[in-house]
């Protein structure tokens, strides 16, 4: 994405210095003369534009994305074409990644609920509404510091939410983009099936394992090869890496995990409450625990 945006307007909105960049375009902050709250403007790469069929899917996608309104989704404002570029305008949250907090720190069970409950509440209300985000990751989790009644919180947000969606895995694959991560991306969604809720809960659960262990359960040195094995590799068990990673936890995350989807949990709530239910049999102080075992290192 070429980076002489900043400055430059798309619409009524004026767009300021870049913030991140990623396989589908660049993010930028951005402001608007009649509004007063802070902006964060999502501009696609041109080659989406030329493609007269994702076009119609993106607007008829931000039709969606602009209705939704959930405490833990970043609200889309606007979306629209100007000058052979499509962009979204959301919410810019202040605040780190869950990726940037994987970095520098150490998940209990305890810990990764708080990130767990939340997301998995966004994504209840999206798939309610037919919406798959198809791109669960730690870097479209963001925790920004709010001050309510006089107390900080931390305040969740799941980004990027259905933008993946108006894709399909061959139109990507030839522009050299893949959609999701290989990471973290369900069986089903590797081989182009028909993706699910379930399929969103698959990716929820790599992102758990990774809190809880400090790695993935797969690892490989291509993206291809890594995002195969998601296909025929079973996970790691836990308490095969770690001797002392609490056995009902363990059991909630494999299942989640599963290959085929019809036996995973089929809500993202399910596997939300088969999670704290684990929790509570295994006691808060085992919760308070960390099971991080680390390496190997995985790409990004």
């Amino acid at each position: 994405m070429e980076k002489k945006l900043t400055g430059t307007q798309l619409g009524a909105f004026t767009v300021g210095k870049l913030i991140g960049d990623g396989g589908m375009g660049s993010v930028y902050l951005a402001t608007h003369p009649e509004r007063s709250d802070p902006l964060a403007i999502k501009v696609l790469l041109p080659q989406y534009a030329e493609d007269s069929e994702f076009r119609a899917r993106f607007i008829r996608e931000g039709q969606v994305l602009s209705e939704l309104s959930h405490p833990n989704i970043i609200p889309v404002y606007f979306f629209g074409e100007d000058r052979g570029l499509l962009y979204f305008v959301m919410r810019y949250v202040s605040g780190k990644s869950l990726y940037e907090l994987l970095l520098s720190r150490r998940f209990t069970p305890i810990a990764a609920w708080q990130i767990l409950k939340p997301v998995a509440e966004a994504l209840d209300y999206a798939h309610e509404r037919s919406i798959i985000h198809r791109d669960i990751k730690p870097a479209n989790i963001l925790i920004e510091v709010q001050r309510v009644d006089g107390k900080l919180h931390n305040q969740v947000f799941l980004a990027d939410f259905g933008l993946s969606k108006v894709l399909t895995w061959t139109a990507l694959t030839t522009t050299g983009v893949s959609v999701g991560t290989p990471q973290y991306m369900s069986p089903e969604q590797v081989m182009d099936y028909p993706l699910t809720p379930a399929s969103d809960v698959y990716s929820l659960a790599v992102v758990v394992y990774e809190m809880l262990l400090g790695r993935l359960p797969f690892y490989a040195k291509k993206p291809d090869q890594l995002a195969f094995r998601h296909i025929d590799t079973p996970p790691p068990a836990p308490s095969a890496l770690h001797p002392e990673f609490p056995k009902p936890l363990e059991a909630v995350l494999l299942r989640a995990l599963l290959k085929e989807p019809e036996r995973r949990y089929q809500r993202a709530g399910d596997f939300a409450q088969a999670y704290a239910e684990a929790a509570r049999q295994v006691g808060r102080e085992r919760c308070a625990m960390q099971y991080y075992v680390g390496e190997p290192r995985h790409i990004r």
